[in-house]
């Protein structure tokens, strides 16, 4: 949204202006899309839809104060489940964490996948093979005389 005003006064201004410092008060599990854009103070600027039913949900603001040359922007991206429930923080630019709300955001770890039995299991060692390079005898010294 860039406001004509904002134009002829030098800024412009994109997305939806959130409050980041929300982020913490949402819950992995529980919290729905609709309860989150509440708590974050806007709509999500975009949606990406993903093929396991889940989707992608961008908070970004951006804006641009030309004659002072700053420039500001903030961008939370969350997952939501196929239900429309947080399932965890993806990505966030320019958004401050503490790091037991950044752990609480990215969700439970993965369940570990037992067909991968194999990373558990140690590697083989590796198979060493010696390459000898040959290379041509030094020529014998001449023996200096006189000195």
């Amino acid at each position: 949204m860039v406001s004509l005003a904002g134009v002829s006064a030098g800024w412009a201004a994109t997305g939806h202006n959130f409050d980041p410092s929300k982020l913490s008060t949402l819950t992995p599990g529980q919290t729905t899309l609709e309860e989150a854009s509440r708590a974050l103070t806007a709509p999500p600027d975009k949606f990406y839809k993903q093929t396991d039913g889940t989707f992608l949900a961008l908070w970004s603001f951006k804006i641009t104060f030309v004659a002072d040359g700053l420039y500001s922007r903030k961008e939370a991206l969350l997952q939501f489940g196929p239900d429309g429930r947080l399932m965890r923080l993806v990505d966030s630019t320019n958004i401050l964490l503490e790091p037991w709300e950044r752990q609480k955001l990215l969700g439970p770890a993965p369940m570990p996948d037992p067909a991968q039995d194999w990373a558990q299991q140690p590697a083989p060692p590796p198979q060493v093979e010696t390459i000898v390079i040959p290379v041509p005898a030094a020529p014998p010294e001449t023996v200096r005389q006189g000195r």
